[in-house]
């Protein structure tokens, strides 16, 4: 009997590791001289899978999950490259790099910025909107916030980083490199794209490894990841896929709106101003209708990716968490207000994957709480939520 269980389970590993092994390597090396580069960052973008090449310009990445991934490589002195890529269970990638070498100026570093008052305003007005003003945004550090550099007028504020960013987020247990594509904010609107890579930090007992575990799950809670995948589970419980077709389970109507419903499970309540087509500034709550038998979830071109299509505004208030104190006063908000956030979509219809990830980051405007929290109370796309 012993023996027989030893197998079994020595069986359900095996499996488990076939469905991990999944891997990319290769070798980069500079364009011009074909010499190996060494220490150059590797990294699938908003995750935590990435190495660096060692002395012969090699490099692996092992147990990457299945998924949709923008591979970066990047190293000062270099430009940068990305390569979009589709994985699937149990593949090999080789992927090789000849890197362009770029010319570092002098003043790509803001010697002089310590002393710069301007300069000191502005970077304050950069790191609030960047990282945010939330707890876990407050408590992040720019490591060499001195790679950056600001341009402003009467409406915009822009800034670039000559460097990637390097970010310490304590609250969380992440440090984070940050390539900055753009940052800017036009009638207080702020608007940011680039590449990050999470590494763990080392936590120095148990109990810090406790409270890093605690503020992720609150960080992931009532998040636009969370309510897109929370969307998802919902239409996979109201439909089936026949021939490519969706069709409603007869099931549905005891489901919808109760407890079993995901949205009602997971603190979601969403409501609809199907009036405000094209995302006017003025938001009229008395317009707002609550859900009732929409549709927002459609399939894709594959099981995988979903598509979210809905018309005009969408209201969604997370009941399972209180706003933070700080947002209640930045709003002048009663301590009764609830989590609210507005949702707007700029196409027809947006594609994400099964663990609410999207990848046009301008195609849904955000407003209110969800738009509140920034890079400081941000998680890789591989952090797995447990519901407890």
């Amino acid at each position: 009997m012993y023996k027989k269980i030893s197998f079994f389970l020595v069986a359900l590993f095996l499996i488990s590791l076939a469905h991990t092994q999944s891997r990319v390597d290769g070798r980069i090396v500079d364009k011009s001289t074909s010499k190996p580069l060494v220490g150059v960052n590797i990294f699938f973008s908003k995750t935590t899978f990435g190495s660096t090449t060692d002395e012969n310009g090699f490099y692996t990445l092992l147990n990457i999950p299945p998924g949709q991934y923008e591979l970066v490589v990047s190293m000062i002195g270099y430009e940068i490259e990305k390569e979009e890529m589709i994985i699937a269970d149990d593949e090999r990638f080789k992927m090789n790099f000849r890197l362009k070498s770029r010319a570092i100026l002098m003043n790509e570093i803001n010697v002089t910025a310590k002393t710069d008052k301007v300069w000191k305003k502005n970077y304050s007005t950069f790191k609030r909107a960047f990282l945010g003003s939330t707890k876990n945004g407050e408590s992040c550090t720019i490591v060499n916030e001195f790679v950056l550099s600001f341009s402003s007028n009467e409406n915009l504020f822009k800034a670039q980083a000559s460097q990637p960013l390097t970010i310490e987020n304590p609250e969380l247990g992440y440090k984070i490199t940050y390539l900055l594509d753009s940052f800017e904010i036009k009638d207080k609107e702020v608007r940011y794209a680039g590449d990050l890579y999470f590494e763990e930090l080392e936590p120095i007992s148990n109990r810090q490894r406790s409270k890093w575990n605690k503020n992720r799950v609150k960080a992931y809670r009532g998040s636009l990841r969370h309510f897109l995948t929370t969307l998802n589970e919902r239409f996979g419980l109201r439909f089936e896929i026949i021939d490519g077709r969706a069709v409603e389970r007869e099931n549905w109507r005891r489901i919808s709106g109760r407890r079993k419903d995901p949205l009602v499970k997971e603190g979601f309540n969403v409501l609809f101003n199907k009036k405000d087509l094209f995302g006017t500034s003025l938001i009229i709550e008395s317009d707002f209708r609550p859900l009732k038998n929409e549709i927002l979830v459609f399939p894709g071109q594959n099981e995988e990716e979903p598509l979210l299509s809905f018309e005009g505004r969408m209201k969604v208030i997370y009941e399972k968490e209180s706003p933070e104190l700080a947002y209640l006063m930045e709003t002048d908000s009663p301590a009764s207000y609830k989590q609210t956030s507005y949702l707007l979509l700029r196409a027809d219809s947006v594609y994400f994957d099964k663990s609410g990830r999207y990848f046009e980051p301008f195609m849904i405007e955000q407003q209110g709480y969800s738009s509140w929290e920034r890079v400081g109370d941000q998680l890789p796309f591989n952090y797995i939520y447990e519901n407890n």
